[in-house]
């Protein structure tokens, strides 16, 4: 699942112990520290932003 953090939350990684990024993060389905954080309110889930594709005719 993908979360990220609530308005105004400042979220560490378990195991990394850095701040998760704004954007947020991919994380394990059955985290039980991200579902608690999901159902605290500190984090949300939300779908995982897709990759943009680059335009047609672009320089690679």
């Amino acid at each position: 699942m993908f979360v990220k953090p609530a308005p105004g939350i400042r979220l560490r990684d378990p195991v990394t112990k850095q701040f998760i990024a704004d954007e947020g993060q991919e994380v394990d389905d059955f985290d039980l520290f991200w579902i608690r954080r999901i159902n605290d309110g500190d984090a949300i889930k939300v779908d995982a932003p897709v990759a943009a594709k680059p335009a047609k005719g672009a320089a690679a």
